[in-house]
């Protein structure tokens, strides 16, 4: 059975709060955000496993893209040096996002 959009928004709440990230929606983009210690590769590395399992939930429905403080670029510098792991995602159901601004 598909789910409705406040049930994926509450399982990407749930997914986010349970790992420690923080969720904000702006306009049509999802941003998740996530302390880690400065200088810890370790819990960048944890932060760079778990977003795409966040992010995912959130269905795309239009073009858009991912981007942020992730291990594939100078962002994961920025994350080890401010101790904040970012990510973005653009593209995402309106809908969804809609019902987890009533969440957040």
């Amino acid at each position: 059975m598909k789910k409705s959009a406040k049930e994926i928004a509450a399982d990407i709440k749930r997914l986010a709060d349970e790992w420690g990230w923080t969720v904000i929606i702006r306009g049509d983009i999802l941003t998740i955000k996530k302390r880690i210690s400065i200088g810890s590769n370790k819990e960048l590395t944890t932060a760079d496993m778990e977003y795409g399992s966040i992010l995912e939930k959130l269905p795309r429905t239009r073009a858009g893209s991912d981007w942020g403080t992730d291990c594939g670029g100078i962002g994961a510098y920025t994350a080890l040096k401010t101790g904040v792991f970012t990510m973005n995602k653009s593209g995402g159901s309106k809908t969804v996002l809609k019902a987890l601004t009533k969440l957040t």
